[in-house]
């Protein structure tokens, strides 16, 4: 990002009314702070096999000492590209690269490898991944060790709301040592997001406390979580967009998988792919031409999937983001065998590319004996953990004194980063424009990388504790302040003009009362604090419609209402009213009717009323009848109409019926075909219906 553009960008910030509550300026390391938003993106790219350095990067100062000592694959002088300002030639399959060079987004470390080499590709990889010395064995990887130094807790709890894509992935069928933490895998592994499939099992089991038993929830635990991002990174996939093709090959496809997920809105911070058949032993080159071959063919692949990746980010304005980086096991041997190819070396260089990348060619050409002799090797120039260290320093937003932990010593660092990247205190800005730098880890900064003062969001407790009507002024606020070493100055402003102005006295709630519906502007300043503010808006709200669910219970005597919408309601039940508080309220009613009323203190509120009918008892025997029948019916009704009805509504009989003092009715229906029939009985206090048979 230019100074031009870091201004613009921070302009927007300073048109805001204030800080938003809970969103610092600039957070520390960067990278790995939240996945929510866009951030900061780290490619690394493994050339398995061991890169043959003396052909990738040719050092044309020798080059008539490397004609004598590797006649058997030098690359034609003629055909070299040569780098500008340099003694260094690129491989003719590397144009782009050198292009990328010219404007100054690739950079080049010379002879990096480490001391005491090991020539076998398993234990030099390890070495190379897991980011120590080469006579210690360490089981986790750099990368793992970092992530696991921001997110301690990890794999636990993630994906969550700061973190909902993955903090890193490995485009691959397998997981590499570099994301082996000391308590997990950091990296999820996809070779084709496309075909993203959802298991059925839900992933809820429980296990016992044994050994087994947490390691069946471990498997649960990486299973729900990969189902989580899995679902998110193919979504991605399919929204992202390629505008250049890459190459059909293996790496090609690799990068395009990463650019369609970068340009589909995954905001995972690390990558890594890897291109195979480094290890050139035959066949390195072509015999008839020393320009083609094995080795001419995967540079090429790695000099076009670069650059198109390079043309598809800045076509989308997504090139200030990215960072790639190279590495290879091992270099190969000074000398070419008998072959056409070349046997395990020691060093070989490194390529770091993209738009925040220092260009141009660190460290001097190898020098090659002149009085060479067989197996003898490149010294190295650069450590390799120089170059992770820079990255992590740089780029990464890693302190300085967190990369000990990382590496396990420290290492001296290389510029990589160009300074209007370079951030060497990790808090956002860069230190080119930073005015105060070191600043301690966690501070917020301003523009100029300078603490601003900050409070936390939790501070502030602002409540609205009465709603009002319109055309009224019964609203009501609260607010609290959690830190009482302070004095709050606080400036409100509303609608029809409400304007006030308070000072809040330590440890005392501030309530303003008699509002009108509205938003209500809270400015909060600290005395002593020249540019501090904190800004809310609150809406007084019209109170929500009063809500009433009426139930009977089962013997129909007792009433129940669920009350919402108010803390306080008044109710009628026929003459008796009640006022009540709780959310739930219940009474006996009488037989017969009922008029049941409901209403709050606010009349916008509304208000339920409803006539609720207690009916005595029916009952019918026989049921089933052959005709003649008596109904009981209970309460204290002389008389009730009784109608008969079939199940379709159809009636054949309504009359009314004197009860007698047993309660009884008697009937006869031994007119009447057979079927199913309902009595239906009415009187002053009762009201029932009554399935009965016909025989």
């Amino acid at each position: 990002m230019n100074r031009r553009n870091f201004i613009h960008n921070m302009a927007h910030l300073a048109a805001m009314p204030a800080f938003i509550p809970g969103m610092d300026l600039f957070e520390q390391n960067e990278l790995l702070q939240n996945t929510v938003a866009e951030g900061k993106i780290l490619i690394i790219i493994r050339l398995d096999g061991g890169n043959d350095g003396l052909n990738t990067v040719i050092p044309m100062d020798q080059y008539e000492s490397l004609k004598k000592v590797r006649p058997g694959v030098i690359i034609p002088e003629s055909k070299i590209i040569p780098i500008k300002g340099t003694a260094a030639g690129l491989h003719p399959a590397m144009g782009g690269l050198n292009n990328l060079i010219d404007e100054k987004r690739l950079a080049i470390i010379q002879s990096v490898g480490y001391a005491k080499p090991n020539y076998s590709h398993f234990r030099s990889s390890d070495i190379w991944m897991s980011g120590s010395d080469a006579d210690i064995n360490v089981s986790s990887g750099w990368m793992a060790r970092y992530i696991e130094s921001q997110h301690p807790n990890y794999p636990k709890a993630y994906p969550n709301a700061n973190f909902p894509h993955p903090l890193s992935i490995e485009i691959s069928w397998q997981s590499s040592l570099l994301f082996q933490g000391q308590n997990s895998f950091t990296s999820l592994i996809y070779n084709n997001p496309d075909n993203f499939y959802k298991l059925m099992n839900p992933f809820v089991n429980t296990y016992p406390e044994t050994l087994q038993g947490s390691r069946l929830a471990y498997l649960q635990l990486i299973g729900r979580q990969s189902q989580e991002y899995g679902a998110v990174v193919q979504a991605a996939y399919r929204a992202g967009t390629t505008p250049h093709p890459f190459e059909e090959n293996d790496l090609g496809n690799q990068f395009k998988i990463i650019h369609r997920l970068i340009s589909g809105g995954l905001n995972t911070r690390v990558y890594m792919l890897r291109l195979g058949g480094f290890d050139t032993h035959g066949q390195q080159v072509d015999t008839q031409d020393f320009t083609k071959g094995q080795h001419a063919v995967l540079l090429k692949q790695l000099n076009d999937s670069i650059v198109t990746f390079m043309k598809n980010l800045d076509a989308q304005n997504l090139g200030d983001r990215v960072v790639g980086v190279t590495l290879s096991e091992f270099g190969r041997t000074i000398h070419s065998n008998g072959s056409s190819g070349t046997d395990h070396g020691t060093v070989a260089p490194m390529f770091v590319f993209g738009n925040a990348v220092k260009g141009g060619v660190i460290g001097k050409n190898p020098v090659i004996p002149t009085n060479y002799k067989m197996n003898e090797d490149l010294p190295v120039l650069y450590d390799y953990r120089q170059a992770y260290s820079s990255l992590l320093n740089q780029w990464m937003g890693s302190p300085a004194s967190m990369n000990k932990q990382i590496l396990y010593r420290e290492f001296e660092k290389i510029q990589l980063i160009k300074d209007t990247f370079a951030d060497s205190d990790s808090d956002g800005v860069p230190d080119l424009f930073d005015q105060c730098a070191n600043t301690p880890l966690g501070t917020m900064v301003d523009i100029n990388g300078c603490p601003v003062f900050k409070m936390p969001t939790d501070n502030y407790s602002i409540q609205l504790t009465a709603t009002t009507c319109p055309g009224t002024t019964n609203g009501a606020l609260q607010m609290t302040f959690k830190d009482l070493k302070y004095t709050y100055l606080v400036d409100i402003k509303g609608p029809s003009s409400y304007a006030k102005t308070l000072k809040a006295v330590a440890g005392a709630k501030q309530v303003l009362d008699n509002l009108v519906i509205g938003t209500y502007t809270i400015s909060i300043t600290i005395e002593g604090q020249k540019d501090y503010v904190q800004l809310f808006d609150v809406q007084v709200k019209q109170p929500d419609p009063l809500a009433v669910q009426a139930s009977l219970s089962p013997d129909n005597q007792t009433l129940k209402l669920d009350l919402q919408g108010a803390d306080a309601y008044f109710i009628q039940v026929n003459d008796t009213k009640f006022e009540v508080k709780a959310g739930t309220w219940s009474t006996d009613l009488v037989t017969g009717k009922n008029q049941v009323r409901v209403w709050t203190s606010q009349g916008c509120q509304g208000e339920f009323s409803r006539e609720i009918f207690r009916s005595e008892q029916v009952q019918c025997f026989p049921n089933p009848t052959m005709g003649p029948m008596t109904v009981y019916v209970a309460g204290r009704d002389r008389e009730v109409e009784i109608g008969l009805y079939d199940l379709q509504g159809k009636m054949f009989a309504r009359a009314l019926h004197v009860v007698d003092a047993m309660r009884m009715v008697s009937l006869d229906l031994s007119s009447y075909v057979t079927g199913t029939y309902l009595l239906e009985v009415t009187g002053q206090t009762v009201q029932q219906q009554v399935k009965l048979m016909k025989l």
